[in-house]
């Protein structure tokens, strides 16, 4: 009976995982409290995720991350060797997935990713090559990068918790590298003779032409005997009643480039107005509005002027906008910028955009004053594309904040502490010394990824306690047994890396973790190497967007469409599984 409890509660997760009707951190507490109101765990074993000390790691990794990102110390490393690539479309791949490994393998995936994104789209820009050809291969080299280090995938560090719950043992902090590197050699290979021949190529003169958006710029002077003299500009309609932006407010030889909506008109005030040809068309017959110049400028125009500039800004996992509408949270007013548009899923967004709930991966196309952008650049929640000026927020602090890194990763290959206390203390130190601020550090957390980690472990209790990972296990087994070990290691890491194109990396990690120690019990072989295949597994999913946050991250910047993925992560896949099943048994002897 609980068995079935249990199988029908993973089929449930794992639908609602695949489906996204609801959020994967809501799905893992709804799990958690399935398996504690069932009685499959006891309550203190329900919430015994959150105390973790993978998921405590994981934690601490964000947060070390983030002190790096902040104070750019990796930034300038990056920029030298992608130089060296020059401008050749092979080269560049080739730099761009080694760079993305090899600070994946030390950061979160989604950190590196976000460090180098701006980077990469400015190298595209001024190599003149679609960023559509360099993203995904970014988002790859980044993914296969985290599987050659302990910490550079939460997948690692949670099997490698799980194999020492149930072993004893667990992998040191580089045992995962030769076999990491030969999977991240034959990912390069793939991406330089057949994967960028996949990749789609897709340019526009300019980002206007990309997002096809078609606005226009007039100006119009305010009349004495106007109406609208000592009215605010919000009160005065022109933006609500003909879906117009001011762009600009000339008042004598004084220019205010995007005026708060507060500032009042004057009589002689010459306001430049931003919109589509019918709104323009219909401000003309307002009454106290005279017509001063048609310019009838593309919005592509305006950053050639007065300082103004066109960008994109993606949306960050850890955003606060995710969710909500930019009408909710008063993005014009507060940021001084207008978006124009928002490019979700390979296809541009264009009519209402205010009321758009916005979502992870989101790109917005923004118009305003340089200084405006760069300043909402160093919002935590959004990430500056193309070549726009971008200053770390603490560069003094980068040496420190490598210092502790390599302090991190040394203590740990040494044995000098457990995973667990290096890395907290770790995270400690880039507060203590300032490499980021005690808000900053909490705001680099993704909760949402401990939330669903924490959720999910309970129901891999479930299933080691009640038999159903030992059912699985022999089912696995009965059809691949008789084929030898090696057989059943491929058919595990088959199934994982599915799963993970549905669901989460991380839970996915968590539910066949127990499966992998009941098949090694059973053929009485060494269980390190099938954790090592759920791990690489889980963590080099190249199938869909859904499969890492870093896929989806590159989707809106690099107008990708979810077929995209599938074109070029198929075939790696396949070659990733073939390169796994041959040298995991290699690297971990099954005896």
């Amino acid at each position: 009976m609980e068995i079935v409890l249990v199988l029908l509660i993973l089929a449930g997760a794992i639908l609602l995982y695949a489906t996204e009707w609801l959020r994967m951190d809501l799905v893992s507490l709804l799990v958690l409290l399935a398996v504690g109101l069932t009685g499959l765990v006891t309550p203190n074993e329900a919430f015994s995720g959150f105390s973790n000390p993978a998921v405590i790691t994981v934690a601490a990794m964000f947060v070390l991350s983030a002190g790096l990102n902040q104070t750019g110390a990796l930034a300038p490393l990056g920029e030298r060797l992608l130089k060296v690539a020059g401008r050749s479309e092979m080269h560049m791949i080739a730099a761009i997935m080694l760079v993305s490994a090899f600070f994946s393998a030390f950061i979160n995936n989604i950190g590196a990713t976000a460090m180098l994104m701006p980077l990469v789209t400015a190298t595209a820009q001024k190599g003149k090559i679609s960023p559509s050809k360099l993203l995904i291969p970014l988002a790859f080299g980044s993914l296969l990068g985290g599987v050659c280090t302990l910490i550079g995938t939460p997948p690692n560090i949670l099997v490698n918790e799980l194999m020492r719950e149930h072993t004893g043992t667990g992998f040191g902090m580089f045992a995962f590298t030769p076999l990491g590197l030969l999977l991240l050699a034959g990912g390069i290979l793939f991406m330089l003779l057949a994967g960028r021949h996949l990749l789609p190529d897709r340019k526009a003169g300019s980002l206007t032409e990309a997002y096809q958006v078609k606005n226009y710029i007039s100006e119009v002077a305010i009349l004495p005997a106007s109406p609208l003299v000592g009215m605010t500009i919000a009160a005065s309609g022109i933006e609500r009643d003909f879906n117009l932006r001011v762009r600009a407010l000339l008042r004598g030889r004084q220019k205010f480039p995007f005026p708060h909506r507060n500032r009042k008109l004057k009589a002689g005030d010459v306001l430049f107005l931003e919109g589509d040809s019918s709104g323009i068309l219909r401000v003309r017959e307002k009454k106290g509005i005279q017509l001063v110049q048609e310019a009838e400028h593309p919005v592509s125009d305006v950053g050639k002027r007065d300082e103004v500039v066109v960008v994109e800004a993606a949306l960050t996992p850890t955003s606060e906008m995710v969710g909500k509408t930019l009408r909710d949270v008063r993005f014009a007013d507060t940021h001084g910028l207008t978006v124009l548009a928002i490019w979700r899923k390979g296809a541009p967004v264009l009519r209402k955009v205010d009321h758009v709930a916005l979502r992870f991966g989101d790109v917005l196309l923004l118009q305003g004053t340089r200084e405006r952008a760069i300043h909402l650049g160093r919002d935590h929640g959004f990430l500056l594309l193309g070549d726009v000026d971008r200053m770390p927020f603490r560069p003094r602090r980068g040496p420190t904040a490598i210092l502790i890194l390599l302090g991190v990763v040394i203590s740990v290959s040494v044995g000098l502490m457990p995973i667990m206390l290096a890395a907290t203390l770790g995270a400690l130190l880039m507060v203590l010394l300032r490499c980021l601020s005690v808000k900053d550090a909490y705001e680099a957390i993704d909760w949402s990824i401990i939330v669903l980690i924490a959720g999910t472990l309970p129901l891999g209790i479930a299933m080691e306690r009640s038999g159903t990972a030992r059912m699985l296990a022999e089912q696995l087994l009965g059809l691949l047994g008789p084929l030898g070990p090696w057989a059943v290691l491929s058919g595990l890491f088959l199934i994982t890396f599915l799963l993970t194109a549905m669901m989460s990396n991380a839970a996915t990690a968590v539910l066949i973790a127990p499966i992998a120690f009941e098949t090694a019990t059973k053929l009485a072989v060494s269980p390190h190497p099938f954790y090592m295949a759920v791990a690489v597994a889980a963590s080099a999913s190249f199938l869909t967007p859904i499969s890492h946050q870093s896929n989806a991250l590159v989707m809106g910047p690099g107008g990708y469409r979810f077929v995209d993925y599938l074109k070029v992560g198929t075939p790696l896949n396949l070659l990733i599984w073939l390169l796994a099943s041959l040298g995991i048994p290699v690297f971990f002897p099954f005896s």
